[in-house]
């Protein structure tokens, strides 16, 4: 694998269960430290929009043909709003993966879900069949679920991709970008501007 990798990192901000629609970042990274570009989308919150939002970008971006991966932090955007990270590999052709650094309780999710939709069946089977695997680092452990690359590849990825701690640098920005624009977007409402 080359050492200049682009990895487009994906996060969302912060938002209340009470909006429509929660606002996430991608940001464009050639590893191991060069922000190439920043985009800002949105998904319903608690909706099943997350994969074509992401894929939206990609296509309208023109990034498709540049990137190596696409690095989501965590299963979900805008609350249960889970990416299906096989329909997004397929769909753009690029590996995705999704990185957390916490093992998931399913147990825990599961209820959660049962608790918040009448059909959360798929939500729950989507989250079920995806392979987790551990990915020991300097400073603790990860755990990634990824389609459209093999562990070996996958694993590569996530140790480029981290400078310092356990999150992936373009996890790490997106989060930054995705929380200041959220925020800020908060405040003009609030200031009516």
């Amino acid at each position: 694998m080359k050492s200049h990798i682009r990895v487009l990192g994906i996060d969302d901000g912060p938002f209340d269960f009470s909006d429509d629609r929660a606002l996430f970042a991608a940001v464009l990274f050639r590893l191991p430290s060069y922000i190439e570009a920043i985009a800002l989308g949105t998904v319903e919150v608690d909706g099943r929009d997350s994969s074509d939002s992401i894929r939206q970008i990609v296509e309208r971006k023109g990034w498709k043909h540049m990137l190596h991966a696409i690095m989501i932090d965590g299963a979900a955007l805008g609350g249960f709003n889970i990416v299906d990270i096989k329909a997004l590999s397929v769909k753009t052709g690029i590996p995705s993966i999704t990185v957390t650094s916490e093992r998931p309780d399913m147990k825990s999710i599961k209820e959660a879900l049962k608790g918040h939709f009448q059909c959360w069946e798929y939500r729950y089977a989507m989250l079920e069949s995806r392979e987790l695997h551990e990915i020991r680092l300097d400073e603790g452990a990860v755990y990634v679920s990824f389609e459209g690359t093999d562990l070996k590849n996958a694993v590569e990825i996530v140790k480029k991709s981290v400078i310092r701690g356990l999150t992936p640098e373009p996890i790490r920005i997106a989060h930054m970008v995705a929380g200041a624009c959220a925020s800020f977007r908060r405040e003009v409402c609030q200031w009516g501007v």
